[in-house]
Parts: C-alpha cells; structure tokens; sequence
C-alpha cells in the first residue's frame, strides 16, 4: 500500500516511534484498517509461494542426487551406447558388468544376466567386477573375489544380495563375511585367507582402476570391449540386446580382419 493510501485513512491512523524508521501503525483503539490487512495478507501469500517453490528444488535435487546413487543414472544423450575413442581390440571380446551387492537395481539386473551369459557366442568372454568405491563396497569386492576363486559363487551370489538388501545385513569386518559363507561351498578359513591376499587386493585395485578410467558413475554397467559403454537407461532387457549386436559385429569385423 502506497503511503498516499495510508495517509488518506487518517484520523484512523496515528504516527508512532520506531527508532530508525517512519512508518504508520494502527492505533489499537481506532480499530484495524482492512487495506493494510490486504497487503500483510499479500505479502504472506508471496512468502509461502517462495518457500514453496524453494522446498520443490530442494526436493528435485535431492531426488536426482539420489536417482544416480542408487544407480539408476546413466547416459543422457538417448543413445544406445557411447563409443570410447580408442581402437577395437584384437583378442578376444569380452563383456563386463560392473555391480555392487549394495545396488537394487543390480539385484534385478542379475537374473536377466544369468539367462542371458550362457548364449553368448565362442570368442566372447563375460565377466562381473564389483565396485570399490567405498570402505563397504571394497570388502564385498574382495569377498566376491574370493567366492570365485574358489566356486563358491553359486552357493553365495543371491544369499549376499538378499542378505544385505532383504534384512538389511552389515558386513562390516572380513570376520562377518567368512562367518556368512562358512561351509557355503568354501570353509571359513580358506575364505579368510583369500579375502586378505595381496593377490585379491591386486585384482580390485585393477578393477576399480579401470571401472574409473572408463568414466563410469554408477552401477550396473555393462561394457563391451573395453570400449562401448552401454546407456542403462534404456532398459535392462534392451541393453543385452545392444550387447549382443556389438558382439555381433566386432566378431563379423574380426572374422574378416
């Protein structure tokens, strides 16, 4: 309200101190003036939409951030795949999936690899590496090592991701862990062993290494070739089959090379 307004509304306002300012305040016995009522009314209807805007971003934020911790996030361009630059192998292809026992959405990655692997042609090797990239995820890394060594992985492969996502499971030790998969397929001793070999310390280093060097952010990934990295966000059943099309044509380009 403009000062003219108010001073138009006199003698029901009076002038009161307020030390560094001249503003106008009702008087209590002249009752109260609906226009400065209006304007109070509409400046609160400014904040609330200010701070409810600001609650929004916060909350749209948070929600991304959380989007791509959980490993959902994945290339933006909407294409099937990105191609690093850098030469075709010449050796064998091989297929790797980057997970963590930590991820849900590796959970349900799992079983359409499982059923997809073993249609993969001769000349095509397929690998999974977990992620290191925390104090948590590098012990499960190091377990993961181990089961495999030692063919313990079908016994323990599903009990680790429903151990720590159904009931919540904290590995926090090696202790933990050899005491889960004692008598799994591999005893707790020779699990100990394994896990807290410089040999398994060597293997994660180098395939956090390259889980990096690739510019990977999130899990599951799958790439091919050490060189194609697929766009997970168009689907799991659809990333196989990207897959499969690149195998499919680096084999065809090799078979002619």
């Amino acid at each position: 309200m403009k000062r003219s307004s108010i001073d138009e509304a006199a003698p029901k306002l009076k002038r009161t101190a307020h030390p560094g300012r001249g503003r106008y305040r009702l008087c209590p016995f002249l009752g109260f003036n609906s226009e400065v009522a209006k304007r109070k009314d509409h400046i609160t209807e400014i904040r609330t939409g200010i701070l409810a805007a600001v609650a929004a971003l916060i909350l749209i934020v948070v929600g991304v951030g959380l989007y791509y911790a959980l490993g959902f996030g994945g290339s933006a361009s909407g294409e099937p795949y990105i191609a690093l630059d850098k030469p075709d192998g010449t050796g064998e292809i091989e297929v790797v999936e980057y997970f963590s026992y930590e991820c849900p959405h590796c959970r349900r990655f799992d079983d359409l690899v499982d059923a997809w692997e073993p249609g993969l042609p001769d000349g095509v090797a397929f690998e999974r590496v977990h992620v290191a990239y925390s104090t948590s995820n590098r012990l499960l890394a190091k377990a993961y090592r181990a089961l495999k060594r030692h063919d313990a992985l079908d016994s323990n492969h599903r009990r680790l991701f429903r151990a720590i996502q159904d009931r919540n499971r904290q590995f926090a030790t090696p202790t933990t862990l050899a005491q889960f998969v004692d008598g799994f397929g591999v005893d707790r001793e020779t699990f100990l062993q394994t896990l807290n070999s410089p040999r398994t310390a060597r293997e994660v280093d180098a395939g956090e290494r390259r889980f990096v060097a690739l510019g990977l952010t999130a899990v599951p990934a799958l790439v091919v070739d050490d060189k194609y990295i697929i766009n997970m966000d168009i689907g799991r059943k659809r990333a196989l089959a990207v897959a499969d099309d690149l195998v499919d044509e680096l084999l065809a380009k090799r078979s002619r090379e």
